[in-house]
């Protein structure tokens, strides 16, 4: 991700806070999809004292699903967008939640699992390389493992501004790391 890129998508989600306010949508969900996702990406770990980082966590919601399904989490996020995690931090409190370029300045600790949602949902010039420079990046920082989603290649109706992959091509950088995929 160039740093061009990163002013775009802070640029882009500023501007959507701004319009929107601290809503789903301004983080590109509809209301309440998000939950179905941290359910997906959370529950085939069956969570009960581990460390958790939400990459790419907006408001830090991930840390509200935890709370109730899986109490004994240690969870922790961190976005490379301040206004966000700073909404986050009034929402939640108890969440520890941080900002920063995580592939510029590196991930300073290790987590049982690592999880993304929706990082890989904005379009960019090499968004393969970027795809596995984090699942490296993950790989690297996670006991356990790491999690992701990514909007299929396989729909109706695409927005110019999103990333859709191919599931069969995400396949491939992941069986690196587990053939648990």
């Amino acid at each position: 991700m160039t740093d061009d890129e990163v002013r775009i998508v802070l640029d882009r989600y500023n501007a959507r806070l701004a319009s929107l306010g601290e809503v789903p949508e301004a983080l590109g969900w509809t209301k309440d999809r998000h939950v179905l996702r941290y359910h997906v990406l959370l529950e085939p770990w069956h969570l009960t004292t581990e460390r958790l980082l939400d990459f790419g966590c907006g408001f830090g919601d991930m840390y509200a699903y935890c709370r109730a399904h899986f109490p004994g989490v240690h969870y922790e996020g961190i976005d490379l967008n301040e206004a966000l995690v700073d909404v986050g931090r009034r929402r939640y409190p108890g969440a520890q939640l941080s900002a920063g370029n995580a592939l510029k300045d590196g991930l300073g600790a290790r987590w049982d699992v690592i999880v993304a949602s929706g990082v890989f949902n904005f379009k960019l010039n090499d968004n393969w390389a970027f795809v596995e420079a984090m699942f490296d990046l993950f790989a690297r920082h996670a006991d356990k493992g790491f999690a992701a989603n990514f909007l299929s290649d396989r729909v109706d109706f695409r927005l110019d501004h999103t990333f859709h992959a191919d599931p069969a091509r995400v396949l491939a950088p992941a069986y690196r790391y587990s053939n648990r995929v």
